[in-house]
């Protein structure tokens, strides 16, 4: 499974620790037999949000201006930086030509020596790329091998990155443009049909109507955004991947019917803002130094 943690705990320093790979070894038992699955847990490449607030810090700028910063809508559904698409192509050459155990594995499966891997990634693209791409040689080799998208791997967390895009028609993933300027083209057409829309309910004083007028014109400029950024950071490793992303690749992603509904598929299972506040207050003061919060700034 692909999945980003919320909480990077690796041992290895940060220019290391962009993409590495996890094998947990899981031993089900149940009437009275025992089956061992071995788990391997890949993260994801750096993203374009990692990237930025990475060079914020550099700058010295403030952590209170990094969370700000982290809830640009520009960051929703953050993809994968140029350094995150070579991250992941660099891992698919470990993947078909390494002597560990899970190399091994997915040149057995692809060839059909072997039964396929399941694949599973989270809803977030930087996961969904990065999975794809490191694995393009397994799922070239496998026609028939889909990767399940499950949004209970999402990452939890209030900040932009942390919310994937809406879902496209048929319920799929939005998949990759062809270019940024394409991206940008197709978000403005929409977003003036969307805006032309509300200044006509608007002025027939359908509020309502107008309202969720606005909030798609948002939703088109956000989804053309994104998307730029990511043709932009797929262009820069040549165009070979990011064309099999877009006319295979988002192909052999599945996504069940029941995690579609727009409450289930973003899974950021977030604390509300008085909650979060209450588990705050009931720190103490040293936790709160460590925080770089007084209990003075708390009440």
């Amino acid at each position: 499974p692909l999945h980003s943690s919320p909480t990077d705990n690796s041992p290895l320093p940060p220019h290391r620790r962009a993409v590495h790979a996890h094998a947990h070894v899981v031993t089900i038992r149940a009437q009275m037999s025992t089956t061992t699955v071995r788990v391997h847990y890949i993260r994801h490449g750096e993203s374009q949000w990692n990237a930025e607030q990475q060079a914020a810090r550099r700058r010295g700028v403030s952590e209170s201006f990094v969370r700000t910063l982290a809830a640009e809508p520009r960051f929703t559904d953050s993809p994968l930086s140029e350094t995150g698409v070579r991250q992941a192509i660099s891992l698919r050459a470990r993947l078909m030509e390494g002597s560990d155990g899970l190399a091994a594995a997915l040149r057995c499966a692809a060839d059909g020596s072997c039964a396929a891997p399941t694949l599973i990634v989270s809803n977030l693209r930087r996961a969904v790329d990065t999975g794809l791409l490191a694995l393009r040689h397994l799922l070239d080799a496998r026609e028939d091998l889909r990767v399940a998208v499950l949004p209970a791997l999402q990452e939890s967390c209030h900040y932009a990155d942390c919310g994937p895009l809406p879902l496209a028609a048929g319920l799929r993933l939005e998949p990759p443009v062809i270019s940024a300027a394409a991206a940008i083209e197709a978000a403005r057409e929409s977003a003036e049909a969307a805006m032309r829309h509300v200044v006509g309910t608007a002025e027939a004083h359908e509020e309502a109507e107008a309202e969720e007028a606005l909030s798609r014109a948002t939703r088109h400029s956000v989804v053309g955004t994104v998307l730029a950024a990511q043709a932009r950071a797929l262009a820069a490793s040549g165009g070979a991947d990011a064309a099999w992303l877009r006319e295979d690749g988002y192909h052999r992603l599945h996504l069940d019917p029941r995690h579609a509904e727009p409450e289930v598929f973003d899974d950021r299972r977030r604390l509300s803002d008085a909650l979060r506040l209450a588990r705050v207050v009931e720190l103490d003061d040293a936790a709160l130094g460590e925080a770089g919060c007084s209990r003075d700034a708390v009440e």
